[in-house]
């Protein structure tokens, strides 16, 4: 199944359907299971809980409305520039919420800057009318080119109110380095700048950098195809999260453990698939076996990046037409 051979057309049709598709995108993630290395429903790291990430996708839910509604109060005419969005103001908020409101630490950054984009495409394409997959996508490039200095700041804020792990140290625009701000000032490094700068090491900087083309391109396609399949919405999210997994080394693993490492999980997550992935006794049998194995590891084994793309794709799944 390519993009061709679905309906790529909005399901919803009001603000409010925007903020169920992005709450239930969330949940739908992190209750996947079993997603190998991750928290979830099941399993909890030593200081963060599943129950976190809930308290962390209520907190985030009225930023999310601020930012629809920034953008509806804002927006004018089809071809005005997206600055307004004003991506990295969002960011900021939704990260102090996300943290403001439980104590397992940073558990949705990556959540907030995977949908935020996406979401906001999709409170354009509603406001001008515009509900097909070609106009959303549009508004999503267009969003992330006209993306400003200002963003890029606010996005350096964000991640210090988080404090994640895993980021190691660049030479420069360090997000650590006090001189970084000042840098990027005065060299006008906007967001998508800064994403382009490390999507090497970065899966969610890849996806701003290339319009969301493991989302799009790869991971929705795939999504609707698995759901299909067996019309289960679990197999379908934890299929799709090995699938992305098989193909794409986790950069979080990646950073924390080595390239190596990373390798050694895609390669298990490809013969995971080779049997039928979760909906085959093998299948399970092998996921669970990977689960428990990343999760000795103590976090340092955790394809984190993969989940935050996965509820991109839930996300994008919902608005144009998932139903279970």
């Amino acid at each position: 199944m390519s993009l061709k051979d679905i309906n790529f057309n909005f399901s919803i049709k009001s603000i409010d359907d925007l903020l169920r598709c992005i709450n239930l995108a969330s949940l739908l993630e992190v209750s996947g299971w079993p997603k190998p290395g991750n928290i979830g429903r099941t399993k909890d790291f030593d200081n963060t809980r599943f129950e976190h990430y809930l308290a962390g996708i209520a907190a985030i839910q009225p930023s999310f409305r601020k930012l629809c509604e920034v953008i509806l109060a804002t927006l004018i005419k089809k071809n005005q520039n997206f600055r307004i969005v004003g991506l990295g103001n969002f960011f900021k908020d939704a990260a102090k919420e996300m943290m403001s409101w439980q104590m397992g630490g940073n558990v949705l950054l990556g959540h907030i800057l995977i949908l935020a984009p996406l979401v906001a495409a999709t409170t354009i394409s509603l406001k001008l009318n515009k509900y097909n997959f070609n106009d959303f996508k549009y508004y999503l490039n267009k969003i992330i080119d006209d993306s400003t200095v200002n963003d890029t700041i606010n996005l350096y804020e964000a991640i210090r109110i988080c404090v994640p792990g895993g980021l190691g140290k660049i030479k420069k625009y360090d997000v650590y380095d006090d001189y970084s701000i000042k840098e990027i000032q005065k060299e006008k490094i906007t967001l998508k700048k800064i994403f382009e700068l490390s999507k090497e090491y970065d899966l969610i900087s890849l996806e701003y950098s290339t319009g969301f083309n493991i989302i799009l391109n790869e991971g929705l396609p795939y999504f609707f195809r698995a759901f299909n399949q067996y019309n289960d919405i679990n197999i379908a999210t934890v299929n799709t999260y090995l699938k992305l997994l098989s193909i794409h080394p986790d950069t979080l693993i990646i950073r924390k453990s080595g390239l190596k490492s990373a390798q050694y999980v895609s390669n298990l997550a490809l013969k995971i698939l080779q049997v039928g992935g979760i909906s085959s006794e093998e299948g399970l049998k092998l996921t669970l076996n990977l689960d428990n194995e990343l999760q000795g590891k103590g976090g340092k084994m955790n394809p984190g990046t993969t989940a935050d793309l996965i509820t991109g794709i839930l996300f994008c799944a919902l608005i144009f037409g998932l139903r279970f």
